[in-house]
């Protein structure tokens, strides 16, 4: 995860509007991303499986499903940033782009005909970062910042609860801290 992290940071840094290494790194992150997380859901699985063995199936895999939950969250954001700038979705004034058209458009695929739109911008940022000439490293509008704090942080959250609830960690320290107080080991 702290990878597919790195590679957003690697997407940001590249200048060059369109470049095909901002494309690539990401389609890999949210492979990489994908990947790991959904992995982890089948270790939380197997986890449950092999150490609870009584109880219904969401008392034994109520992990697995707050793991599950994450690999969703955590994905989100990802994944609209690769639909986001696979089809070019970030609605202009066609003067920014320097079209011959009124109103707005979405960069043009060919690099001359206008794909009109109504929006400002998409969902994560606004229309100055059309032209990609500016860092978009974090969200400037609303919606954006809603999503990167309730998909991608409150997927961390339940990443958290779920790996705490299938390793048992919260108790396990617990009874590490109460053998160091009493100084028993």
């Amino acid at each position: 995860m702290v990878i597919a992290a790195l590679i957003s940071i690697g997407t940001s840094t590249v200048k060059t509007p369109g470049a095909g290494v901002v494309d690539f790194f990401h389609g890999f992150q949210v492979a990489l991303m994908m990947t790991v997380m959904f992995n982890l859901v089948q270790f939380v699985y197997w986890r449950c499986a092999a150490t609870r063995k009584t109880g219904s199936c969401l008392q034994r895999h109520s992990p697995t499903l707050y793991t599950l939950i994450s690999a969703i969250l955590t994905n989100v954001q990802p994944m609209w940033i690769l639909v986001v700038g696979s089809w070019k979705l970030c609605c202009a004034p066609c003067s920014d782009f320097d079209l011959p058209c009124t109103g707005s458009s979405y960069p043009p695929m060919d690099g001359k005909t206008p794909r009109p739109c109504t929006a400002n911008g998409n969902v994560f940022w606004d229309s100055s970062y059309c032209t990609g000439t500016k860092l978009s490293t974090f969200p400037s509008k609303g919606s954006g910042w809603a999503i990167q704090i309730l998909c991608t942080w409150g997927g961390f959250v339940f990443m958290f609860v779920g790996i705490l609830q299938a390793t048992q960690l919260h108790k396990k320290m617990a009874k590490q801290w109460r053998s160091i107080r009493t100084g028993r080991r």
